[in-house]
């Protein structure tokens, strides 16, 4: 067989590995009440999720460390604003795809009135982690890889006390795509260069619009969830069925 081939078969293998290495976020949904008879909520009030400094992980890489270093703030306060950054990224998310199915979502603190017949979205941030930006990008294949981990309440006012209507777990990561060094000479001769450049591309896309890798798969969580959010409204009339995905 001439090398032609195994060029072109080795770039199909990078292709398969680039297609099914992608960033992969679960949503489970551990528990549903049906809310038979309750009228439309007036509004869906989306609280910042809670986060504890000491469960972020930052970027691990060497650059990143020297760029933390210039900021000249302490770890606590570097933790904090990453936190922070995601959660705002989640509650940004959700209100969007949200008012996207016809309801009326609200940005909410613990000084938020609360509507009776509202809906109420929150959770807590379980586990940041940015891996290794230059593994990540340079070797792949799991290398440096940044993981999120979340859980999520949907709840709703009674006279005596806030119900519980729905809860889910959530877990993002950047998955295993390769990285540089893997899709070096054998993927160009075989045109699976083009396919790492147009995810590169995509990355640094990514990058330009939110400043870590977890924001990203916030946001990605956030959609996930409106999609599970869409169907329970829909089945509870709330929403036309044709808006539930």
């Amino acid at each position: 067989m001439s090398l032609n081939y195994f060029s072109k078969l080795a770039g199909t293998c990078l292709l398969v590995l680039l297609i099914g290495g992608c960033a992969k976020t679960n949503v489970q949904k551990t528990s549903e009440i049906e809310m038979v008879g309750m009228p439309k909520p007036p509004m869906v009030l989306i609280y910042n999720f809670s986060i504890d400094p000491q469960s972020v992980q930052q970027n691990s890489s060497a650059f990143s460390k020297i760029a933390r270093n210039f900021e000249n703030e302490n770890e606590a306060v570097e933790k904090l604003k990453l936190g922070n950054e995601v959660a705002e990224a989640m509650a940004k998310e959700l209100t969007k795809k949200i008012k996207a199915m016809g309801m009326n979502p609200q940005r909410a603190d613990q000084n938020t009135p609360v509507v009776p017949g509202s809906i109420m979205i929150t959770g807590q941030i379980i586990k940041i982690d940015e891996g290794n930006s230059i593994k990540r990008n340079v070797i792949g294949l799991g290398a440096g890889q940044s993981s999120l981990d979340a859980t999520i309440t949907v709840l709703t006012p009674t006279s005596t006390e806030n119900k519980t209507i729905m809860t889910f777990n959530a877990h993002g990561d950047s998955g295993n795509k390769p990285g540089a060094l893997v899709m070096g000479p054998a993927g160009a001769a075989s045109g699976a260069g083009t396919a790492a450049t147009v995810a590169a591309n995509a990355a640094q896309g990514a990058a330009n619009t939110y400043k870590s890798a977890s924001s990203k798969q916030a946001t990605d969580m956030a959609e996930k969830i409106s999609a599970e959010l869409s169907k329970y409204f829909a089945k509870e009339g709330w929403i036309n069925s044709d808006l539930a995905k």
